[in-house]
């Protein structure tokens, strides 16, 4: 399968190859997003050194790195079965063959620190001494998010100021994510980023050659198939009382939003299931999300703010697969297709779809084609009115009364968007109280009416997105208005 996306990483790993200095870089990121693949893609076209560590002991680590230097020209091969420490086999870097930059890729480095912590000291003191001082770029690679952030990028550890580069990689973006499916509808790309989200291992199983619903019985519903058993695979490799954690994250996918309504779905103490939520926070599944006009002290105490899945495939995963378990074992898939999954789909995608038309905005944002200038973009809730998207001006802070410049409603129904959901933003924009005349915007599946086509016409503050503009190139017409 030909490479996607990741321009953003390879330019960054690309600008430090080529810097005259010495490079230690971390590069990190939450299983599946890729890594491994952007490092042997940024890697390929030059003369490299790749080690994937291995979960085993400290000796077994060191002959195993041991072998890939001597298979890569280290003089020490011809008297040396294999290093005895690790300073004598990094030191032995510097003396690889080659006249040009040193390139070391070093996969799932914290495995080398589990099984000797002591390693990074040794790196450091080689750092200090002889490294930085190399035509050589040293990349650490790991998927323990938390253990790279607290402890080995922490002031505490001997590496700390030392990196040259730090690179967290995300998940794709949705636009990037439908570079996988190029037969896809736009319709039928948004369905496929609410199922599998940006993880790049998870967007490989589906075919572009299928529809959505073959994809979704064949490569996610099928027992043996890649995605029917990694969310299980997954949570057992980062996590204990596995159990605990599962009714943790159904119960956020099935919509409890607030500790309380968590803590009481999974049946569990608050203050118990506030150490899960924080645990399942780190590792990328589970995120806090704050309306648009929260203040600091807001965040800060996280007044406001809602749990939600951030792994759009362990939300599919935990609303259809989990509950279905039993049927599905008995390999009755299209019965779980047809009475539970395809009833609900469009429902399940609205949430992702209104994700996509605030990271469009945004996309506008900084290319510079709306009205004004916005700080912050995203979904605005307090007590019982919301909004999906809403735009707070760069330049008036979070008042939203005087900063709200623009205002979005994302419809994902089958019936095309008419005066009504109109009518029912601009009241929402009369309760808010927002001054002046700001900017409006209607993103529809389904298109929209010609009635309100017309008033588009005539209002240029009113703007219609249907969903094929969503995956048009970032420099095209920002809007039909």
């Amino acid at each position: 399968m030909r490479f996607i996306g990741r321009r953003h990483e390879l330019n960054f790993l690309n600008d430090c190859y080529r810097s005259s200095r010495a490079q230690l870089v971390f590069l990190y990121g939450r299983r599946r997003v890729g890594k491994t693949e952007t490092l042997f893609e940024f890697a390929k076209d030059k003369p490299h050194l790749f080690f994937a560590a291995p979960e085993a002991t400290r000796e077994e680590q060191l002959a195993l790195f041991s072998r890939r230097l001597f298979e890569a020209g280290s003089p020490a091969g011809r008297y040396l079965s294999r290093f005895e420490t690790w300073a004598d086999a990094l030191a032995e870097i510097s003396a690889l063959p080659g006249e040009g930059r040193k390139l070391v890729i070093i996969d799932e480095f914290p495995y080398l620190v589990k099984s000797d912590p002591s390693l990074p000291s040794v790196l450091q003191n080689l750092w200090d001494s002889t490294l930085k001082a190399e035509n050589l770029m040293l990349v650490l690679c790991g998927s323990a998010m938390s253990y790279i952030e607290n402890e080995l990028l922490a002031e505490k550890n001997p590496l700390y100021g030392r990196a040259t580069g730090i690179l967290k990689m995300e998940p794709m973006a949705y636009e990037t994510a439908a570079e996988f499916f190029p037969s896809f509808s736009p319709t039928d790309q948004v369905l496929a980023h609410a199922i599998l989200g940006g993880i790049p291992h998870y967007l490989a199983q589906f075919e572009d050659e299928l529809s959505i619903a073959d994809n979704i019985k064949r490569h996610v519903l099928t027992k043996g198939c890649a995605l029917y058993s990694e969310v299980e695979f997954l949570l057992h490799q980062e996590l204990r009382e596995t159990a605990v954690y599962n009714g943790i994250i159904q119960a956020v996918a099935l919509g409890a939003t607030t500790l309380g309504e968590i803590a009481g779905r999974a049946m569990i103490d608050s203050q118990k299931a506030s150490v899960y939520l924080k645990n399942l926070i780190e590792l990328g599944i589970i995120e806090r999300e704050f309306s648009v006009d929260a203040s600091a002290k807001e965040l800060s105490k996280g007044r406001r703010g809602l749990y939600r899945l951030a792994d759009n495939f362990f939300r599919f995963w935990y609303a259809f697969v989990f509950p279905n378990k039993s049927d599905l074992e008995m390999l009755d898939i299209e019965g779980v297709y047809h009475f539970d999954v395809e009833p609900e789909l469009t429902r399940f995608a609205s949430i992702t779809f209104e994700n996509i038309c605030q990271a469009w905005l945004r996309q506008q944002n900084r290319e510079g084609h709306l009205a004004a200038r916005f700080g912050q973009i995203g979904r605005f809730w307090h007590k019982d009115l919301e909004i999906d998207a809403m735009g707070l001006s760069k330049a008036a802070g979070n008042r939203p009364k005087g900063a709200v410049k623009l205002f979005a409603e994302c419809k994902f129904g089958n019936e095309p968007v008419g005066g009504k959901v109109l009518q029912g933003l601009d009241t929402k924009i009369e309760r808010l109280g927002a001054e002046g005349r700001p900017e409006r915007y209607l993103f529809s599946r389904a298109g929209f009416t010609s009635a309100l086509e017309e008033a588009a016409a005539e209002d240029s503050t009113l703007h219609l997105v249907p969903v094929s503009q969503l995956y048009q190139p970032a420099d095209a017409d920002s809007c039909s208005s």
